[in-house]
């Protein structure tokens, strides 16, 4: 049995059809920022967020290089990093849609990202098929 997961749904009011452009951000720990973390900060136009990450991934390099630390801690230090990105990531997606006038429309659950859509767009399908049924 598959888990579900947890999407929140958002939307930016003004377009013409805002839920064809709709963004799922999945709830809870991102696995590919964890594993691809500036790579994936980057790909997310998280530009803050990469430059921090970047910059103390250079310092933890340089510390290596000079043998500044141990490099069993430094290897820690890296893992410690990416796994406070991976638990942050999605809440700095949400944040930026945020600021990007996006509203959340919508939280749904599913097994995977194709469900959760299905479920979000039959349920937006059912209520625009209703609000035109009570005005016409």
């Amino acid at each position: 049995m598959s888990r579900l997961r947890i999407y929140t749904i958002h939307i930016k009011p003004g377009l013409a059809e805002p839920y064809e452009h709709a963004e799922f951000v999945e709830e809870g720990f991102n696995w590919y920022a964890f594993f691809f973390t500036g790579l994936w900060l980057l790909y997310k136009r998280l530009w803050w967020q990469a430059a921090l990450v970047i910059a103390l991934s250079g310092v933890l390099g340089f510390l290596k290089v000079e043998e500044a630390m141990q490099p069993m801690s430094i290897a820690l230090l890296q893992v410690t990093l990416g796994i406070l990105v991976g638990y942050h990531a999605n809440d700095w997606v949400r944040a930026k849609l945020k600021r990007s006038a996006y509203i959340v429309a919508d939280i749904v659950s599913g097994e995977n990202i194709l469900r959760a859509e299905q479920r979000f767009f039959d349920r937006f399908t059912a209520s625009k098929q209703q609000h035109q049924n009570l005005y016409s």
